[in-house]
This record gives C-alpha cells, structure tokens and sequence, in this order.
C-alpha cells in the first residue's frame, strides 16, 4: 500500500465506493468534500459537503462527522464530475499548522490502498488534503497539501460557488491566520514539483524542468493550469528518430513543460500514422522506458494523416471551458489528408485547444504546416508552427521558447472570444 506525500499520485483498483478517513497529530479538522466539474467549477450547493450539510452531489459523497471520513460513491457520481477534492478545515485550532501532520487512510471496496500524508500542513485555515479524479477509464487519488490563506469562503469562490455570508465557523477559523505571513502557493508548488523530478535521477529532465520554469516566467504563464497533449508521428520515417533518440529528447521536455501546468505528472499521448493508435500516458515513472516501448511496436509506422489525432483531441472538449489544452503535436512529413486535416483545424478554432505544430526537418518541407499557421476562417487563431532540422541542436531555453511564445497570444484571444471560460 503506496504512502503519498504532496505532489504524489497512485491509480486506484476499480470499486463502487471510495473511503478516506482523516486523522491529525493533535487538534481537530473539519473535512470539506467539493466536486469539481473538468473546468473547475462546482455545482452550487449540490457540489459541496461539510458539517452543517454533509451530503452533496444528490447522495453520492457523505461526510460522517462523527468519524472524519468522507465516502464517495463513484458510480453514483455524474458524469460531468471531473475530481473531488477532500479539504481540511480548521476547527479548534487558529490554522493547521497547529494539528502537525495530516494522514488521510484511502479505502476502495473496503480495502486499504494508500494513506495520503500532509506532514507538515502550511499554517493556513484551510488545506487541501487531497483529490480523488477521473483519468483514463478509471480513477487515481493524489496528496495535494496546499491552501488557502482566505479560508473556505476563497475555496468555494476559486471554484465558481457564490459566497453571501461566510459560515460562522469558517470565519471563526480564517481570522486568526490573517496575521499569518504570506505562503507563496506557486512556489511552494514548484518545489514540490522539482523534488518529484529529482527523486526520478535524470539530471537532463531536471535542467528541462528548470528551464520551462524559466520560460514560463518570460512568457508570463507562470500559475496558469492546462491539459498537456503530444500528438506524435509514428509514420515509417519516424522510426530513425526513435533509434536515434531524438523522440526520447523531445517527450523528456515536454513532460518537464507539463509539470508546471497539470502537476499530476502525467501527458496523454496520441500516436498516428495514417491512423490513430492507442499509447499510454507519458509520466515521470515511465518516461525513461517510453519511446523504447513504443518503438519495438509492430503496428505502427505507416503513411501520414493528420486529421484522426486532431479530431480525437478535440471530441471531448466543450466551448468555454475554463481549462485550455495545449496539444504539442510534432510530425517529421507531409501529410495526405490536407482538406481533412484543414477542415479540422477550422472546426477546433472553436473549442478550447491550441495546436503547436513543431516539424523535424527545413521549412521549406513543411508548406502545409505554413498553411495552418495562417489558415482564414477561424474563430481564434488556434495554431502556431515552427520546424527544426534537428532538435537535439536546440537548448532547452530554446526550444521552450519555441513552444511557448504564442499559446499566451491564444489564451488571450480565446478568452476574449468566449472559446476559453
């Protein structure tokens, strides 16, 4: 049975119910259970279960009071709820600091599968023990850690719940911690974030870590959160480049860029030829073995289409969701679905997703791509492209330079358009 601290995450075997039961060092905790849809928002008071009203989401996740444990019963839960978050509260105390260390005891069909453990909660009202959400098929459970200096009435307000008058209790807890000195979130995140990437011992995905980080600040995305998704070209002429490396290089960096918007870790990938192929996530435990696996692979490398990865990323998203996704999609040829692949960036313009096109080889082999990049008929600009002969020349500074310098003009403008909530 897995120990999480902060930052870490583990898949949870399928069950119909999910328990977590919260202990503390000394004082006590109230728990908090809020049901977050993917684009962050909460369904009103449906969406939230505390003390005064532990039943939320028409009975699928309880709070028992008398023994700190918050049950979810996942296949009552509606479809559109994304992640549950499992808050503490201070109670007794005037932050949870005060409580020392947090454990939280995980249970799936009765069975113990993780103990989350906070073991030194930041001295603020209201922490964020852990998230138990949706990814693949099934669900996986994460320690998280953080919190809020505001108390409650922030938590419920970040995820869209309107706040008239504070709970008595909440407010009681949240004064004291106003003379509290400021916890800086983002950092504290990040070096979370940098010890998971150092414990994995590659020193190249550490100084890739390091210098997204750094671009980020320049480009201003730093504290934004987004889906990250590589789209990647497994025709037949891309088999040198994962012989070569070069592959390995390319999803080693960008795993370190997507660390710093979705920090569970973890990149789904699409493969494709002149079809789309099943592949498994990309994450810091399998990352050093992935392209490897995918390499030795007997069903790829075919022509090239463009037009089924587009499609198959786009087919879930909603117009006006609040998350963005960036999709890195990186090809070294031509395709042979233009009108296809044109039409289905002009139809995803309108959703919630910017396409970076990088391609493996000269500019000049790429005229399609140039097309894309400039394509009449959008919404939104929703495409950027540049092409690298050989990207291992590239420095890391570089190339997230590259990556990143027009998903921040595409945030803004999809935000303006109403394409991004």
């Amino acid at each position: 049975m897995p120990t999480l601290p902060p930052g870490a995450n583990a898949a949870l075997p399928a069950a119909a119910e999910v328990t977590l039961a919260l202990t503390t060092d000394r004082g006590h905790v109230d728990l908090v259970a809020l049901c977050v849809r993917k684009d962050g928002t909460a369904d009103g008071d449906n969406g939230v279960a505390l003390w005064s009203q532990p039943t939320a989401a028409s009975g699928a996740v309880t709070i028992d009071v008398r023994t700190d444990t918050v049950t979810l019963r996942l296949d009552r839960l509606s479809a559109d709820v994304h992640r549950v978050l499992v808050v503490g509260q201070a109670d007794d105390v005037a932050d949870l600091a005060q409580v020392g260390g947090m454990t939280g005891l995980l249970r799936a069909g009765g069975t113990e599968v993780a103990t989350l453990v906070v073991p030194s909660p930041p001295a603020l009202p209201t922490v964020q023990i852990g998230e138990i959400y949706r990814h693949a098929s099934g669900w996986k459970v994460r320690c998280l850690g953080d919190g809020y200096a505001e108390g409650l009435a922030r938590l419920l307000q970040v995820h869209g719940i309107d706040v008239a008058e504070e709970e008595p209790h909440a407010a009681q807890a949240a004064a004291p911690a106003r003379s509290a000195p400021p916890v800086d979130l983002e950092k504290q995140r990040r070096v979370n974030l940098q010890k998971r990437v150092e414990a994995t011992g590659s020193v190249s995905l550490v100084k890739s870590f390091q210098a997204a980080a750094v671009s980020l600040d320049k480009t201003g995305l730093t504290g934004v959160r987004a889906e990250v998704i590589l789209v990647l070209d497994v025709s037949g002429s891309s088999l040198k480049l994962f012989r070569q490396g070069v592959y390995h290089q390319l999803v080693e960096r960008f795993l370190a860029a997507a660390l710093h918007f979705d920090d569970d870790g973890v990149i789904p990938a699409y493969l494709f030829d002149s079809r789309l192929h099943d592949a498994p996530d990309i994450t810091l435990d399998n990352v050093e073995r992935w392209s490897r696996d995918v390499a030795a692979r007997m069903d790829l490398w075919g022509t090239t289409s463009y037009a089924p990865p587009i499609e198959a990323v786009t087919r879930t998203l909603r117009r006006g969701n609040a998350v963005p996704t960036y999709v890195a999609f990186v090809t070294d040829g031509g395709n042979q679905d233009r009108k296809q692949a044109t039409q289905a960036i002009r139809d995803a313009s309108a959703l919630p997703a910017f396409f970076q096109f990088m391609a493996i080889g000269r500019e000049n082999e790429f005229p399609f791509l140039q097309k894309l990049d400039e394509l009449s008929g959008r919404t939104v600009d929703n495409a950027g492209f540049f092409a690298v002969p050989d990207p291992a020349a590239l420095s890391d500074a570089e190339f997230y330079g590259k990556i990143m310098i027009e998903f921040p003009l595409w945030l803004k403008s999809a935000r303006s358009a109403g394409v991004l909530g």
